[in-house]
């Protein structure tokens, strides 16, 4: 199932695409499936005590967040934030609102992330494009993962992130500084 939405700021313009998680062209995103997978087993998802971070390939590590999720009212903080996305985002977001994270004006959503997660209690892959007048100037590819303490509700995600910035020569962080300078005014 594809659905987009586009939220104009400025002069970028963020284009969200959901996809099915095993779409992904990303292949530590297809190691991560099938590690979620063999967890789960037969259940809805794994439970956060099932998951070992240290289980996945060293380099993903450092692009993986963690959120924590209550259903009702819909609300989630960061467990766990990777260094990459510190270097990303400039910030360290553990303990904090999806609401802090550039671009702010995205937030936390039920149509987003997370509250897709809550809603269909399975994996998703979100496609996020940037773009500008010119055409597409990057994307960032997120792989979510529903975790479930109680095989029912929707407790935890894991967000395991790719990012491909308009050129192989300018730093990730730079791009999203402008990315995020353009959007966050």
């Amino acid at each position: 199932m594809i659905s987009r939405a586009a939220l104009a700021f400025g002069q970028i313009e963020i284009v969200r695409t959901f996809l099915a998680a095993d779409a992904s062209p990303v292949d530590y995103h297809g190691t991560a499936l099938a590690y979620w997978n063999d967890k789960r087993g037969g259940r809805l998802a794994p439970a956060w005590t099932d998951i070992s971070l240290m289980d996945l390939p060293p380099r993903v590590i450092p692009l993986i967040s963690v959120t924590d999720i209550i259903e009702e009212p819909f609300s989630s903080v960061f467990r766990f934030w990777g260094t990459k996305l510190t270097e990303i985002y400039g910030g360290d977001y553990s303990g904090k609102s999806p609401h802090l994270v550039p671009p702010k004006d995205l937030g936390l959503s039920i149509s987003g992330g997370c509250g897709r997660l809550v809603q269909e209690r399975k994996p998703h892959l979100e496609v996020k494009e940037f773009q500008t007048d010119r055409g597409t100037i990057g994307r960032a590819i997120v792989l979510r993962l529903p975790l479930s303490d109680d095989g029912v509700h929707v407790h935890h995600g894991i967000n395991i992130s790719y990012f491909e910035p308009a050129t192989q020569f300018q730093p990730q962080s730079d791009f999203f500084t402008r990315v995020f300078a353009s959007i966050d005014q």
